[in-house]
């Protein structure tokens, strides 16, 4: 098979895939810095040096390149809670992931643009978000919740509310909008955890 030949220690394969991690990494700060607007084909090519043509070798489009940019900084954050040690006792179990995910945001405000803020503003990445349930709020429900108690649309909603008040929340700690100490933000953000969970259980 071509794809078997080498040519400088690598397959056809090998360098289509590093072309295609190269591309993602460059529209992750694209998309960072300045929101899916920044995002365009050329620009991409551009600041990874390589020619229009490898752009299609990897995404049928941007809105292609956007959503598996999303979905890459989301693997990321899910790799970091998944490392964490979490208490024994519930409510210091959801600190402890929640301190991973303001931390993920602090250390790279562009995640937070991405996951948080981007979503809010382009259909794209609307529609994406809301057919894959972000993994993070999908393991806090996991942790407060029984799920197998829940109808399914039941649950539906209150990971849409949670979803919600977590990116109200944080965007508006980011923004200024919320002058907040780390630990304190951390405490709003559990005390929302279980204020959500504990109305949908009630109502449910």
């Amino acid at each position: 098979m071509s794809s078997g030949k080498l040519w400088r220690g690598q397959t056809l394969e090998d360098r289509s895939t590093d072309r295609r991690e190269q591309m993602l990494a460059v529209a992750e700060t694209l998309l960072g810095n300045g929101g899916t607007g920044a995002v365009t084909m050329r620009a991409v090519v551009r600041e990874a040096n390589l020619s229009p043509r490898y752009f299609y070798e990897s995404f049928e489009s941007t809105e292609q390149l956007v959503t598996a940019v999303y979905d890459r900084v989301t693997e990321q954050l899910l790799a970091q809670i998944a490392g964490i040690e979490r208490p024994a006792d519930l409510r210091g179990s959801v600190r402890a992931l929640l301190e991973v995910f303001r931390e993920f945001f602090q250390d790279n405000p562009g995640r937070a643009r991405i996951l948080l803020r981007e979503p809010l503003a382009d259909d794209v990445l609307r529609a994406h978000r809301a057919a894959t349930v972000p993994g993070f709020v999908e393991t806090v429900l996991g942790m407060v919740a029984d799920e197998n108690s829940l109808a399914p649309e039941r649950l539906a909603v209150i990971s849409s509310a949670l979803t919600g008040a977590l990116v109200a929340l944080y965007l508006d700690h980011i923004d200024g909008r919320l002058a907040l100490t780390p630990a304190q933000l951390s405490d709003a953000a559990v005390d929302l955890v279980f204020a959500v969970t504990r109305i949908g259980a009630t109502d449910a």
